[in-house]
């Protein structure tokens, strides 16, 4: 048992895991290894057994962990020199890479032209350049598993032309392990340490020491290592120079109290737990030079941590790229302080937030996409870029004036004493106005109908007969009959309607629509010039006449709506004279 420790990385079956408790378990026999795994689904638990608690995982995952017995079948680990001639000179070996020299397609077998050659060249060590040895249980050199011949002091004579070196998913368990390797790569500059899970990240070289192949790094990735931000800091410490940095999938929640260094122009933070931008609003202060923000796949909902906080920070103005794809934003308030919190923004990806896919307008009617693209734009002023679409000055045009319309029709859905709340959601409003005019607002008055309402779609017709005196049950002048027909309506279904209620075979109806209006029989002459735009006064003083206007309501297919502009309607009924009809027809 004097071989394992917390913290140590071990891998058995290809799965690797790291040490997090050493000892007995109750109700079980003997020693056990409680072990967290890389891969969290691999495990039963989270470190808990029978309602006690042995140990603590990392991953935020319910069931990262097991318990194996310390006798268990481990994976071998290799050095850094035994991974490369694996990987990358196994025809000098005897490997399998110059043992097959057919492959097989659909059951047919073909020849590999020109693989032999490629396998001579990679066999030449000294010419790599770019080294990828993930997931070959790379450890540390512990000076019991190297020989002469694959000590640390070759590697600088193996492999002295490494520039890009990824070290992913192997067996480190301290940043010096992994620093007494860089040290040896004079040209290194870009280093991938992805899902690596160090128990310590200090660093006993000084920055910025000549004998440090760390600092000579301008570009890393540090996905998947599980760092809290202190940790973070301090493994970043070790490189003074760094430009480009990847920490995706650590479980970062805020950077308050991790200090990133100054030289850094691309943060890519990815799959993380924030849930704010003011969770990374520590940026403006520790990297004055940051050009592009990564933050696709986290939580982040709102600008700041407090819906009802108005967000008085600002991220670093040198910023232009920013990706907030696959987030939880269900409103347009953290769009709409996106240009006052990054003033730089030219590039922008947001696609896949929950609020493009439940868009709705003012009134209610649901958005497609596009017109999420366009209202996207119409907030952002100086976008050049959405979702990796170049945005044309059409595009843009169009956008400001649908989106001006848009709170146009917002205003005068709200309350007038409502406005000032509503344009507060509308930082452009004043700016939009000033480029294309001010919507006209139309408020809809206490009792005016709502226009997208059944009962706008209805007609209330006032029905009356001057025959009401001889015929009992029709309706009189006085005591009108009131009918509601859908516009729609047919004038055939109109007959149909009105027939029914005044108990009247509809063939026998003759129904004319009063208008209201009033037309002019003969044209005067006022002075030998005829006046076409003269009043009804002027008419009765230069001896013109009116004639009250009707529309005879013919059966027909032709829709009642069509017939009037407004909501009411007076019809008159007139019963036909069906047997002066009959002669006149055979006249």
């Amino acid at each position: 048992m004097s071989s394992f420790y917390p913290g140590k990385r071990l891998s058995t079956k290809g799965e690797r895991c790291t040490v997090r408790y050493i000892g007995e378990v109750k109700g079980k026999s003997g020693q056990w290894l409680g072990v967290e795994w890389d891969d969290p689904t691999r495990g039963k638990h989270s470190g808990s057994h029978d309602g006690i608690e042995y140990f603590k995982c990392r991953s935020s995952h319910p069931t990262p962990g097991s318990f194996l017995r310390p006798s268990a079948v481990w994976d071998k680990p290799r050095t850094f020199l035994e991974a490369l001639r694996t990987k990358y000179a196994a025809a000098e070996t005897g490997g399998d890479a110059s043992s097959q020299n057919t492959i097989r397609i659909s059951g047919k077998e073909a020849e590999e032209v020109g693989f032999e050659k490629i396998a001579r060249q990679q066999a030449q060590l000294q010419n790599l350049r770019i080294v990828v040895l993930d997931d070959l249980l790379v450890a540390a050199y512990d000076g019991t598993n190297t020989t002469q011949e694959d000590s640390l002091d070759q590697i600088l004579e193996t492999c002295p032309n490494i520039t890009d070196l990824d070290l992913g998913r192997n067996l480190f368990e301290t940043l010096d392990d992994i620093s007494e390797i860089c040290d040896r790569l004079p040209k290194l500059k870009f280093l991938r340490l992805d899902a690596n899970r160090l128990r310590d990240v200090s660093h006993r070289t000084v920055p910025n020491s000549t004998g440090s192949g760390l600092a000579q790094i301008t570009s890393a990735s540090l996905d998947h290592m599980l760092c809290t931000g202190g940790e973070l800091e301090n493994l970043l410490r070790s490189m003074p120079r760094i430009k480009e940095l990847s920490a995706s999938s650590n479980q970062l929640g805020s950077l308050d109290n991790c200090g990133l260094p100054s030289t850094l122009t691309s943060v890519i933070l990815e799959d993380n737990a924030f849930s704010s931008l003011e969770d990374i609003k520590h940026l403006k202060e520790c990297c004055p030079h940051l050009q592009t923000l990564g933050l696709k796949n986290n939580q982040i909902a709102d600008a700041t941590r407090s819906k009802h906080t108005a967000a008085t920070f600002k991220l670093p103005e040198t910023i232009v790229d920013v990706d907030l794809a696959y987030n939880n934003m269900t409103s347009w308030d953290l769009i709409n302080h996106l240009a006052a919190i990054v003033p730089g923004l030219e590039h922008l990806r947001i696609a896949h937030n929950p609020l493009f896919s439940s868009l709705r307008s003012a009134d209610g009617k649901p958005l497609t996409s596009a017109d999420g693209y366009m209202l996207t734009i119409a907030r952002l002023p100086q976008l050049e870029t959405l979702n990796y679409s170049k945005i044309t000055d059409k595009e843009r045009i169009n956008s400001e004036s649908y989106y001006l319309s848009q709170i146009g029709r917002e205003l005068s859905l709200a309350p007038e004493e409502k406005e000032k709340e509503t344009l507060s959601a509308h930082p452009r409003w004043k700016g939009l106005c000033e480029e294309y005019g001010e919507p006209k607002v139309e408020r809809k008055t206490e009792n005016e109908v709502d226009p997208n309402s059944l009962a706008a779609r209805l007609l209330e017709c006032t029905v009356y007969s001057p025959a009401a005196a001889n015929v009992v049950n029709l309706p009189n002048e006085q005591d009108p009959l009131l009918v509601e027909i859908p516009k729609s309506c047919s004038i055939y279904k109109v007959h149909g309607v009105i027939g029914r209620r005044l108990g009247v075979e509809p063939y026998k109806l003759r129904l004319i629509l009063e208008t209201g209006e009033k037309d002019r029989v003969d044209m005067a002459t006022w002075n030998g010039v005829e006046e076409w735009d003269s009043d009804e006064d002027d008419a009765e003083n230069v001896g013109e006449e009116w004639k009250e206007r009707e529309e005879e309501l013919v059966p027909g297919t032709r829709p009642l709506g069509t017939f009037l502009d407004g909501r009411k309607a007076r019809i008159r009924v007139e019963l036909k004279d069906l047997a002066k009809e009959r002669n006149l027809m055979f006249t």
